[in-house]
């Protein structure tokens, strides 16, 4: 047994100390925030993307590359400068959108992602969990013939991973999911995955946690900011932190994504991370609210039904190193959703509307880091950019692996 403190509570901090309890570890999970998931993972999406778990970089991002960079596409905000980091991390995105890369890149993910499939209901099976899960299946509506015609290469790969998929016209999803007959705009086809699911990732984590503090003795410190490790001969022994007493401990793991306040070695290796903001809002179902989740790939955005509420999300702004919450890109964000679906959830301008923003913190690759750090005892897990709720199970085992790997 050994000692590991993990440094980063949200989705993918907390996953990595699931992992690690059940592996008979004594974990003690930090975060400087007040509790747990309260950073990039509080309101994404919540989709459960066990079927999309599709690399950011592609040949057809690449392809419409220019019109983002013009502002032609409201879902994309890119700001260029002369930052040598994003430059960087710039190029090393545009080496993965060979076909050749993204493919590998997706299938990569996309076995991650069956991981954490696999391992939530082994959670699901141990623990008694509401955070509205259902496993409620995804529709990506296509807007032309040609994407739909386009996404067959897409279909195939995964059908042949043993991911179950159908092609289906507007009428044939519309019979699944009676929402679509209000949405708007043309639907070309769609891509249905049954088995993809949606859940409240930030419930999630705080249930999870209480039940590892009963059944493994977790032990958590919040409002703690990590400062500094301790290292002998080239291996940690503890961490410092800048308002509670010293860590001793045999490893560390940093899950802590991105944060432009982070000091290292806890923030990530230059241009191996980069932040990509998005944007959600938490509105009240109505009678004519989806069931089943929805990606609109005509604005970028997703829907998920939250119990009484639908979560809505989308927006890539990529470039500043600090973000802050822009108006005009929420206010994109509802009037997108509003044209897509506004018979399905409540004004955006009503009270209880719930909004949100923070960065993704998103690898050239889309393949995050889990990988040994430069000390003996360090590990690294971070850089799941939009999939840390699908991923983080899945990555949280083979974080497992490596450690095992290194005699932890």
């Amino acid at each position: 047994m050994a000692r590991v403190a993990v440094i980063g509570a949200g989705v993918v901090g907390v996953a990595s100390a699931y992992m690690l309890c059940k592996a008979g570890h004594q974990v003690t999970l930090v975060d400087r925030n007040a509790g747990p998931c309260a950073g990039a993972s509080v309101r994404n999406g919540a989709q459960l993307s066990y079927a999309y778990g599709d690399a950011l970089a592609s040949p057809s991002l690449l392809k419409h590359l220019p019109g983002i960079l013009l502002g032609r596409d409201p879902a994309y905000r890119v700001r260029l400068h002369a930052d040598p980091e994003f430059l960087i991390w710039g190029l090393r995105f545009l080496a993965n959108t060979s076909s050749a890369r993204y493919l590998s890149n997706t299938r990569y993910l996309l076995q991650m992602a069956a991981g954490t499939r696999s391992l939530l209901q082994e959670v699901l099976d141990e623990f008694q969990m509401d955070f509205d899960y259902t496993v409620s299946g995804k529709m990506i509506l296509f807007p032309t013939a040609a994407s739909f015609a386009a996404a067959q290469s897409g279909y195939a790969l995964k059908t042949s991973m043993g991911i179950r998929q159908q092609m289906l016209s507007r009428d044939e999803a519309t019979a699944i999911e009676p929402a679509l007959a209000h949405y708007r705009d043309e639907i070309a086809g769609v891509v249905y995955s049954p088995d993809d699911a949606a859940g409240r990732p930030s419930e999630f984590c705080a249930q999870l946690i209480g039940h590892l503090t009963a059944s493994y003795g977790l032990r958590t410190r919040y409002q703690c900011e990590a400062e500094r490790l301790l290292t002998r001969k080239g291996r940690v022994h503890g961490v410092m932190f800048r308002n509670y007493e010293t860590l001793d401990c045999d490893a560390v793991v940093i899950a802590t994504g991105y944060g432009t306040k982070l000091s290292a070695p806890f923030s990530p290796a230059f241009s191996s991370v980069w932040p990509v903001q998005g944007y959600s809002v938490t509105l009240p179902a109505t009678e004519g609210a989806m069931q089943t989740s929805i990606t609109d790939l005509k604005r970028k955005m997703v829907f998920a039904r939250l119990g009484d509420q639908v979560r809505i999300a989308g927006m890539a702004d990529i470039g500043r190193r600090r973000f802050a919450f822009e108006q005009d890109r929420f206010a994109a964000l509802k009037e997108g959703a509003q044209a897509a679906f506004a018979r399905g959830f409540a004004s955006a301008e009503e009270q209880d509307a719930q909004s949100w923003s923070d960065a993704r913190p998103c690898t050239p690759s889309s393949r995050p880091i889990i990988a040994p750090g430069k000390s003996r005892g360090v590990f690294l897990n971070y850089g799941h950019g939009t999939l840390g709720w699908t991923l983080c199970l899945g990555s949280a085992a083979r974080l497992q692996e490596v450690m095992r790997d290194h005699g932890i």
